[in-house]
């Protein structure tokens, strides 16, 4: 079991300290440039037009159950 005083020389370090303020206060104004700069790779692509795809078709499908089925109250 360590003491208290082992604790706080451990948080106390560089290197913890920096981490543990890069966790408490992250930098949001470019700490992560490189992250969302890459392009989308093909099966990326092929994702998101498939969800796409499905949404619009669930969509439309729903938009004829309404028409053809309204509700009465």
């Amino acid at each position: 079991m360590a003491t208290y005083a082992a604790k706080q020389k451990i948080l106390s370090s560089v290197t913890q300290s920096d981490l543990r303020s890069e966790l408490l206060y992250p930098d949001l104004h470019g700490g992560a440039s490189g992250i969302g700069a890459s392009e989308c790779q093909s099966i990326e692509k092929k994702l998101i037009g498939f969800s796409l795809g499905i949404g619009l078709f669930l969509l439309a499908l729903l938009a004829i159950a309404n028409h053809l089925f309204p509700s009465s109250l």
